[in-house]
């Protein structure tokens, strides 16, 4: 059976509220693009420790597309002056805008999370659009743990048809497990690490009022965060793209042909742990970026980074190099015995 919405917020979260409501707290705008190059709107929505990925990722796309002109739209909890100059440098060095978004937390406060890890800063996705409509008529979301390895024109030349928006499915085991979990009619499960979004289509059919509809569902009726929130709402009303527009990586994952983004998916991201040809590309763009390098491909030796260690030793066993295969399973035993104790 489908997750049922939550009537309470049904009627509280109303086109009325959104309208009266401030929830865009405070903007800075850093704004250089110039030109009649084509202008591509990219969203993120990040908390105050997201910074530097996100700098990252800006950084990857510029340095993949300098014939394009682009407005990063970056909604976060908070802010701090070292971080706001950074990404004020970004726009100036590349001549593109960028502006920051501090959001008020209350309206979101009562959304699920699923995970201790994950932070209600992740459903701000669901109300971008309402913010947008006023600069763009589609825009792209992406997470912060991307990197772009090619040209962004291809977002920009998708058909939506009578679609609201696009996006790659979740990995096959996943879409299969979560869709059925969610009781979805169309068995299909959107990542949602990339969505192209009509914005007047979003807000033609109150797509925002739906998914806050579901705040105040407990977590066990999820699987995730308000990425089943977004497949709830749009169950049937996506375009399925295929997964060079956000490639789900990981060890021996195989890159699509003319894939444009790598997403980090999972546990392990590259600012933790830098292994893979594509983590050492990420360890790139951070060198080009304002932000401060990172020079040990493993993290530091604490306990909560001992599931580093296990991945860098499966790592290091399947690449043939077994001495540091043995010396990370070393540290994987010892930092998980100090992080249970």
């Amino acid at each position: 059976m489908k997750v049922q919405i939550n009537e309470e917020s049904a009627k509280k979260f109303t086109r009325q509220y959104f309208e009266k409501q401030k929830i865009v707290q405070k903007t800075y705008e850093y704004k250089y693009a110039s030109g009649d190059k084509p202008m591509m709107h990219i969203a993120f929505n990040i908390d105050i420790n997201f910074f530097m990925p996100t700098g990252v990722t800006i950084t990857s796309i510029l340095e993949n597309n300098k014939d394009m002109n682009f407005t990063f739209h970056i909604f976060t909890d908070e802010a701090d002056e070292k971080d706001l100059q950074k990404v004020k440098q970004t726009a100036e060095k590349y001549k593109q805008n960028c502006i920051v978004y501090i959001m008020d937390m209350e309206p979101f406060s009562h959304f699920h999370i699923k995970h201790a890890r994950f932070k209600r800063v992740s459903f701000f996705r669901l109300y971008m659009p309402k913010v947008l409509k006023k600069v763009t008529d589609k825009f792209l979301y992406i997470d912060a743990d991307l990197i772009c390895i090619n040209s962004m024109r291809p977002f920009m030349e998708i058909d939506l048809g009578d679609k609201i928006l696009a996006a790659a499915a979740d990995l096959p085991e996943a879409s299969h497990m979560r869709s059925t979990y969610l009781g979805l009619n169309s068995g299909k499960y959107l990542n949602s690490g990339a969505l192209w979004i009509d914005v007047n289509k979003w807000e033609a059919n109150n797509i925002t009022e739906k998914c806050f509809a579901y705040q105040g569902v407990p977590a066990e009726k999820f699987t995730c965060h308000d990425q089943d929130v977004l497949n709830l709402v749009m169950d049937g009303d996506i375009k399925f793209i295929d997964d060079r527009f956000n490639h789900l990586g990981f060890d021996g994952s195989k890159v699509p042909e003319g894939c444009i983004i790598y997403h980090f998916f999972g546990r392990e991201k590259p600012w933790d742990i830098a292994l893979t040809e594509y983590d050492k590309l990420w360890r790139k763009y951070l060198e080009i970026s304002f932000w401060d390098n990172i020079d040990d491909p493993l993290p530091p030796k604490k306990p909560k980074n001992y599931h580093n260690y296990k991945q860098a030793g499966k790592f290091y066993s399947k690449h043939g190099e077994t001495m540091k295969a043995i010396k990370c399973y070393f540290w994987y035993t010892i930092l998980k015995i100090r992080f249970k104790l």
